[in-house]
């Protein structure tokens, strides 16, 4: 999963280079040379006064290490499972600071070689792994999407809508980045700057949570409509910008492809998508495992929990109970497979009641009528399958139920043709 975070990593230290040319480049005078010189006086004064009139390159370097520091700490954190907490505490002590900012620019250089080859690696991964589409770019997943599914026009309007919000919110955003590196070029107390970033961190989670809500409409044409055809057709909308289509929200394009019986598309799709952190993952071998079950593929479906059993979450207890809730569905699927229908049927009687979205309960009353049916309890069946019917929309299962209740019938009207003689 750390290679998908390596060209963010790489990008971060450009970034700080920049900022790091702009804050201490200009800031570095005689009186900070002499300074220099009297610290570091077990090196020639000469050496010091000329790595000191390089002062853009230096501050350059102090920026990029201080954040590559950071960068690698919160790496630590995320993977040990430790208090943000102890970021804060060990940023704002000075000595602490000062260590990071000497890790930072002892493994600058290999952390650049490090994310380069990450790149790289995950490129390679994502062209070897990509199953159907030569390219592996959006216009294909496009041009296949077409030959094989419907495409909606009509829904147009509300994906250009969706993208015209989220990318006034995506301005938003870059705007109070750049007042934020002004800021940090003017004020010199600390504390004010503390304040400021603590604001900034507060606000930022407020435009991510208002960017995200600009999606909803999309979301709700198969969460609340369960109608993949018009979600898939509006994410390909909302993603094509004049010729080029850069594949957005990979997931829920996938679950479309799964609803619409499509493994190999959504599994493709999937490939696309970057895994930067651990939901992301979760959610990733979540996908996959739906698509290698209905592939009919164990061996891989069995990779697939054991890649989620080996994610290091690191988002508290909620991550702790996404991945609970990644492994039981991932073995439930496992246990469709081997016809273990006892531990099936347990499962999805248990997370019945917790369902609020119209496509989740749409496709547990499938699965429950398919168990229901193999053990010939019609009765049952038919009302699971009535309900896919009537709530199923354009989802391959609504299909799939009406055949299954042409069966029920026919078998009801057989046996009462025995009846009756």
């Amino acid at each position: 999963m750390w290679k998908y975070q390596c060209g963010r990593h790489l990008l971060s230290l450009l970034i700080g280079g920049v900022v790091g040319m702009l804050l201490f480049g200009s800031s570095i005078n005689e009186e900070t040379i002499s300074w220099s010189v009297e610290v570091l006086n077990w090196l020639p004064e000469a050496t010091v006064r000329s790595a000191l009139s390089m002062s853009w390159l230096l501050g350059a370097l102090i920026g990029a290490s201080a954040l590559n520091g950071v960068l690698l700490l919160i790496y630590l954190v995320q993977k040990f499972n430790i208090s943000p907490m102890v970021l804060f505490l060990l940023f704002f002590l000075a000595p602490s600071f000062a260590l990071i900012l000497a890790v930072g620019a002892l493994l600058l250089i290999p952390t650049i070689i490090v994310c380069i080859y990450g790149m790289i690696a995950s490129r390679n991964a994502a062209a070897k792994n990509f199953r159907s589409l030569p390219n592996g770019n959006g216009n294909e997943v496009e041009r296949v999407y077409r030959l094989h599914h419907a495409f909606k026009e009509d829904v147009s309007a509300l994906a250009l809508k969706c993208r015209k919000e989220s990318d006034r919110w995506t301005a938003i955003y870059v705007l109070v980045l750049i007042a934020l590196v002004c800021l940090t070029l003017i004020i010199q107390n600390l504390m004010v700057m503390f304040i400021v970033f603590l604001v900034y961190a507060v606000l930022l989670t407020y435009l991510f949570r208002l960017r995200a809500q600009s999606l909803l409409p999309i979301n709700a044409l198969l969460f609340e409509q369960c109608d993949p055809i018009a979600c898939a057709s509006a994410i390909l909308i909302f993603s094509r910008r004049g010729n080029r289509l850069n594949l957005k929200m990979n997931m829920l394009f996938a679950q479309c492809m799964l609803y619409l019986d499509d493994p190999q598309l959504a599994m493709d799709s999937l490939v696309l998508m970057r895994r930067g952190n651990s939901a992301a993952e979760l959610n990733y071998q979540s996908l996959m495992a739906e698509a290698n079950y209905r592939l009919g593929d164990q061996s891989a479906l069995e990779r697939n929990l054991e890649a989620v059993k080996s994610t290091k979450v690191n988002i508290g207890a909620a991550g702790n109970l996404m991945m609970q809730d990644t492994i039981a569905a991932i073995q439930n699927k496992i246990d469709l497979m081997n016809q273990h229908f006892d531990q099936c049927e347990a499962y999805y009687r248990k997370v019945l009641p917790q369902m609020k979205l119209r496509f989740q309960l749409v496709d547990a009353h499938y699965y429950l009528g398919m168990i229901t049916f193999v053990r010939r309890d019609f009765d049952e069946a038919g009302e699971h399958f009535n309900y896919v019917v009537t709530n199923g929309n354009t989802m391959s299962y609504r299909e799939r139920a009406q055949r299954y209740l042409d069966m029920i019938q026919r078998h009801i009207a057989v046996s009462y043709t025995h009846l009756t003689l």
